[in-house]
């Protein structure tokens, strides 16, 4: 800028000095506008040059930040397979102690092996996210879908995982928010459930709250936000810029950030977005922006009570988290109920009086003798009271209270549609119910026999392997489950059994399937949470025919509260099997419907398949790297060979071209996949590549396309005839 004054000032001088000489004004006005049209591109010049600059410097630390973000995904494929190892191995040291401590119960030893399994299984599964979002081989299904079923089934899974915890999970859903939306629900779950489970690591007893709300409705097509917000400590500003970039921790032993990173990702493959805001000491939210769409644009309500004398109930809600309890007041406000909202503190200090509500709703620690004999007082005068007993369902405890005073029990988290059902059931306004026992029913109308039901919770058969379940070979199996990981690890581990397996995509498929009678199913194994039509529509929807009282429906969830399980049977569903999946327990399921012979208390412990050692990728080590889950290693070997079965090809191109920076980056995708898998030579033929990248002797790459080339054909040819023997037992 002061450059342009200066030149504004000398071409004044100039015009004053050839005015003295008496040169025409307009000459001179010619040579002035010329030189302000000079100094006006220079000026822009100036700016441009010095704009530039800033975006050069701005694009190389964008290109930076990208290249540590390739860095650290890299590193993890690196050391993955050792990661992997360690934890097996880590696992082993845990059980092995837990046998040597008699301070344990039985009861113990058997919750801490299942925590260990799952942390492992948790592990391999983000493995395979991973693989196959490196290979873009994950696809968006958008179908219709109940968004409660996607927050139960999120919501069973924290509660089975963080059992105990004493922190406080809230879901505030507007309640403009629709039921039936059109969207990947699978996914969204998936993200949903990953943001948890961070959120989780972080905290200790503090407030965790999840706010869902609809934003620029226009037509069918929908905006909607999840919030996902904490009380805890916060993240300084410099690790929330790296957030979502995965990483090995040394020091913990775990992945950092790969749940996070898979979220993300998921998030904009379906066309969203997920970021991060946060404050040192004042928390930390997650905001998950989707565009979704209506089911039905003409009808948006989303419940509807069966009888108009269900609404406008006076009712009150103490609970120790008052922003819960306002939570829960909005949900019962959407039923047009007149909702009272005390302070757990002012409770106890002065207990109000409660003779003029319809329903009450107390936190299950307030049920003090001073305040049962006031509830028993009321309920004399007024038996249409109704008491429900709040709690949390990471703390999920059998009743105290068996006298009738409570007449339902509400879990925290809460949503719209659990609401709904309680309100109705409190009523009982003619929901139809399904008296459960554990022996064979006789329909009341023509005698024919109906599959068992069994409401007690499955217990696990020991020493169960794959070749086990060739017990109940011929026999016809109907997996229902749109979770394609989940297909395939059960497919696998079911596929040398002789079972005969049909699989659908959600419930819908599954009723046509059924119903057109040409397979004549022997188990049905039912995921609840599908898009389409879930597993409770389905199991009621195949219950309609009296022909298919005898196939036995088996539930696979992740739903845990007691209500949830009675509206199961409710529906039709004989048994039911918690997610994760349990080897020994679906084992069990099956035998206690289909088995040909009686099984016994336990089994011996059977030897697992002798070692198979193919040229090239050694079978025994690839399958201690997915303790010891062939079903899951045979999934592993599928993704390598799809996303990296032509690397060979690759490599030699890079060569010839020599990108060594690309050449780098696949090394280390390699050298840590290939440890995984058993494919050892492959990895150590990696590992001597990449030393000679980093010492920067490039010439001596050129003599390794060759012997890349024979050890990735190696490996081909023993996948592939690893793989044709599995099929060969089928």
């Amino acid at each position: 800028m002061g450059r342009v004054i200066w030149l504004f000032g000398s071409m004044s001088i100039v015009f004053l000095e050839a005015a003295e000489k008496g040169e025409s004004l307009e000459s001179v006005g010619i040579w002035t506008v010329l030189f302000i049209v000079g100094v006006v591109a220079a000026g822009i010049l100036f700016f441009a040059s010095r704009q530039l600059g800033k975006l050069r410097k701005f694009y190389e630390n964008m290109l930076a930040k990208q290249l540590e973000i390739e860095e650290k995904q890299n590193q993890i494929l690196t050391s993955m397979s050792e990661n992997i190892h360690d934890a097996a191995q880590e696992a082993l040291k845990k059980s092995h102690a837990m046998i040597e401590n008699h301070g344990h119960s039985s009861l113990e030893r058997e919750k801490l092996m299942e925590d260990i399994e799952d942390q492992l299984l948790g592990v391999t599964n983000n493995l395979i996210y991973f693989l196959r979002l490196k290979s873009k081989k994950i696809e968006i299904n958008n179908k219709p879908f109940n968004l409660n079923n996607v927050l139960n089934e999120v919501s069973g899974l924290l509660g089975t995982k963080y059992a105990g915890r004493e922190l406080e999970l809230i879901f505030d859903v507007d309640n403009n928010v629709p039921r039936y939306m059109t969207g990947d629900s699978l996914h969204i779950g998936r993200v949903l459930t990953n943001l948890f489970e961070y959120m989780f690591s972080q905290l200790t007893d503090e407030e965790l709250k999840l706010e869902v709300s609809m934003f620029n409705s226009h037509e069918e097509k929908i905006d909607v936000q999840f919030r996902l917000s904490d009380t805890g400590p916060g993240i300084p500003a410099e690790a929330l810029e790296s957030l979502f970039v995965p990483y090995y921790d040394e020091e913990q032993g775990a992945y950092a950030g790969l749940g996070l990173f898979i979220a993300k990702s998921l998030a904009e493959l379906m066309g969203g977005a997920l970021y991060a805001e946060s404050r040192e000491g004042k928390g930390t939210t997650f905001i998950l922006d989707l565009p979704l769409k209506l089911v039905d644009a003409e009808n948006r309500r989303r419940y509807r009570l069966p009888n108009k004398a269900l609404t406008e109930k006076r009712v009150l809600v103490v609970d120790s988290s008052f922003n819960a309890a306002l939570a829960i007041k909005k949900m019962f406000a959407y039923f047009r109920h007149d909702v009272r909202v005390i302070r757990k503190e002012d409770f106890e200090f002065s207990m109000p009086k409660m003779d003029g509500y319809d329903i009450i709703i107390l936190k299950e620690s307030l049920f003090s003798g001073k305040v049962l004999r006031h509830l028993q007082e009321i309920k004399k005068e007024k038996r249409d009271l109704k008491i429900i007993a709040l709690n949390n369902l990471l703390n999920v405890k059998e009743s105290n209270f068996h006298d009738g005073l409570i007449d339902a029990h509400l879990f925290k988290p809460v949503n719209q549609e659990r609401v709904f059902e309680l309100i109705i059931s409190l009523y009982d306004m003619g929901v139809s119910r399904v008296l459960l026992r554990d022996e064979i029913e006789e329909d009341e109308e023509n005698g024919l026999p109906k599959a068992k039901v069994y409401k007690s919770q499955i217990q696990e058969a020991k020493g169960i392997t794959q070749e086990s379940f060739s017990e109940f070979a011929g026999k016809q199996l109907l997996i229902v489950e749109d979770n394609m990981i989940n297909q395939k690890v059960l497919t696998n581990l079911l596929a040398h059994s002789g079972i005969k397996i049909t699989v659908a995509n959600d419930g819908q498929q599954a009723v046509e399937i059924v119903k057109s009678g040409k397979v004549k199913f022997d188990f049905i194994l039912m995921d609840i949470n599908m898009p389409v039509m879930d597993g409770f529509t389905a199991t009621q929807v195949i219950r309609e025919e009296r022909r298919f009282d005898m196939v036995p429906i088996v539930a696979f969830t992740a739903l845990i509260l007691e209500s949830e399980k009675q509206k199961m049977f409710s529906c039709g569903v004989n048994a039911f099997l918690a997610k994760p999946l349990n080897v020994g327990k679906l084992y069990q399921a099956m035998a206690m419907f289909i088995s040909d012979k009686a099984i016994e208390a336990a089994k011996e412990e059977e030897k697992r398949e002798k070692e198979a050692i193919f040229d090239g990728l050694e079978i025994k080590k690839g399958i201690e790297h997915t303790n010891h889950n062939e079903a899951l290693y045979i999934e592993l070997l599928k993704e390598f060979i799809e996303a990296y079965g032509e690397s060979d090809e690759t490599f030699a191109t890079l060569i010839r071209e020599k990108r060594y920076e690309q050449i780098k980056m696949l090394c280390v995708d390699m050298r840590g996949l290939s440890g995984t898998i058993g494919a050892v030579g492959l990895h150590d033929l990696m590992n001597e590549v990449y030393k000679h990248i980093l010492f920067n002797k490039h010439e001596l790459l050129g003599g390794y396309v060759k012997k890349y080339t024979e050890e990735m054909a190696k490996v081909r040819k023993a996948v592939g005839a690893y793989l044709f023997s599995k099929e060969r037992m089928e």
